[in-house]
């Protein structure tokens, strides 16, 4: 018989065989979670602010997910997606197409948010090297950005960290500027001439690397853990659109931080009335229950690739599962029943407000931006100038850890100042909260601000 380490207080390494994430953090075990609430085994309650990492949108707890995933797995364990479709993938996928933008209405099911990405930009080239355009290979991102682990993920997400370590193994990227309004170098107003800019900025790149050679753009419609939950300037992504439109760069949205309802429409880019080419969505769309993520394409490019090879060569082995599907379907009619994305608004700007009220006074908060249920704090050194702590002082991971003592959990993001420099926190907690859980979690994270910043 196997004997494993009780876990009855904390792991830390080396303890266990685990392979724990930060060989120096001290690990609670946490015994269950209750609605939008963890609970370590030493009894210790922990308000969720991030959902974990942006995923628990539905809390914990949710007995219907739990019965709808053992429903379909009772039926069969697992079927081949090359082989058959399933009642539940093809319910998930006329759901999903329903809440999309005309014509992105093909819902490709996959595992995790660097998996779809990885789909997504495989997607584009195909499409292009089908009609013949075999010299499209050329890829834009923004920088600073996020959008996976995977090494074609990992290769667009401009963080200077993984260079260090798997810099001979990235593929070159383009990059453009991220749209992030309180580090922007816009000259004049952000919001209302910032859109120039950012198009000018991606016009003259287009044109010096060649628009017969760019495959593919890929964007976060707004910020996620890289720019703390800022907003595009107005008219930026719809404008964005037209040009890579003209270009036949097919753009790519990527929501797997940002969509699934959580600034209150189900696409963060419906705010925009940005209509891409491609999404990708993953964390809440699976409320942290299953691994699911999902691949949105257009009809119109998949019907290239139907009159052509008639294959889209991607596969995984759990590609359209049916149990995963089961679960994004059952997750999606929630949010849909309960009417969360609405509260996702009401609560989030509740919470933004609360927190820009009580800290726009605070010396060291420089900025504070979002949307919904994503929203993020820049801290600063000096809050005239703008300077940055130095990263050597770990402040937002300071202030985090003082947050997790007195019970509240939010998300460390660093890097938006220079790409290396800059300390933040991103906010994104499960659609279900109410007002009595947004004072708490404001309480808690104002606090801990200010009792991290009088040491």
């Amino acid at each position: 018989m196997i004997k494993s380490l009780p876990v009855t207080d904390f792991v830390e390494y080396p303890q266990g065989n685990v392979l724990l994430r930060d060989l120096r953090w001290k690990y609670p075990v946490i015994s269950h979670g209750e609605g939008v609430y963890l609970f370590d085994t030493l009894g210790n309650q922990y308000i969720d602010g991030c959902g974990g990492a942006f995923v628990s949108c539905l809390g914990h707890n949710n007995s219907d997910i739990v019965e709808a995933v053992f429903e379909q797995c009772k039926k069969v364990a697992y079927i081949n997606g090359k082989h058959f479709t399933s009642q539940a993938s093809e319910d998930l996928a006329t759901l999903i197409a329903s809440l999309s933008p005309p014509g992105l209405n093909k819902v490709a099911m996959l595992n995790s948010g660097s998996d779809a990405v990885e789909a997504a930009l495989k997607f584009a080239l195909q499409v292009h090297a089908e009609k013949g355009n075999l010299k499209k290979k050329k890829i834009i991102a923004r920088t600073p950005g996020y959008h996976g682990n995977t090494f074609m993920a990992l290769s667009m997400s401009a963080r200077p960290a993984y260079k260090k370590f798997f810099g001979m193994h990235l593929s070159p990227i383009l990059f453009v500027d991220a749209c992030y309004e309180y580090r922007n170098q816009v000259p004049g107003d952000y919001f209302s001439t910032g859109a120039d800019f950012y198009i000018k900025q991606l016009e003259d790149l287009i044109q010096k690397e060649n628009p017969e050679e760019i495959a593919a753009l890929i964007v976060e419609p707004m910020g996620a853990s890289s720019t703390l939950g800022s907003l595009p300037p107005n008219g930026f992504l719809e404008r964005m659109q037209k040009l890579c439109e003209k270009h036949n760069i097919l753009t790519i949205s990527d929501e797997v931080a940002c969509g699934s309802g959580r600034t209150g429409k189900f696409y963060a880019s419906q705010h925009w009335n940005f209509e891409p080419d491609v999404m990708v969505l993953g964390k809440s769309i699976n409320a942290g229950y299953m691994p699911l993520a999902l691949v949105i394409v257009q009809q119109k490019h998949l019907d290239v690739i139907h009159q052509n090879s008639g294959s889209y060569l991607h596969a995984q082995t759990y590609l359209q599962s049916p149990g995963v599907a089961a679960c994004g379907l059952a997750v999606v009619q929630k949010i849909l029943k309960e009417g969360l994305m609405d509260n996702c608004t009401k609560i989030g700007s509740y919470i933004q407000d609360q927190l820009m009220e009580r800290l726009k006074e605070h010396p060291h908060v420089g900025f504070i931006t979002g949307k919904g249920m994503m929203m993020g704090v820049e801290f600063v050194k000096d809050r005239s100038s703008k300077k940055a702590f130095d990263r050597k002082e770990k402040v937002a991971e300071g202030l985090a850890a003082t947050a997790f003592k007195n019970g509240a959990i939010v998300w460390v993001s660093t890097g938006m100042a220079d790409d290396v420099n800059g300390d933040g926190w991103v906010v994104a907690p499960p659609y279900i909260m109410d007002q009595a859980h947004a004072d708490e979690l404001v309480d808690k994270l104002v606090n801990s601000i200010e009792e991290y910043f009088k040491k």
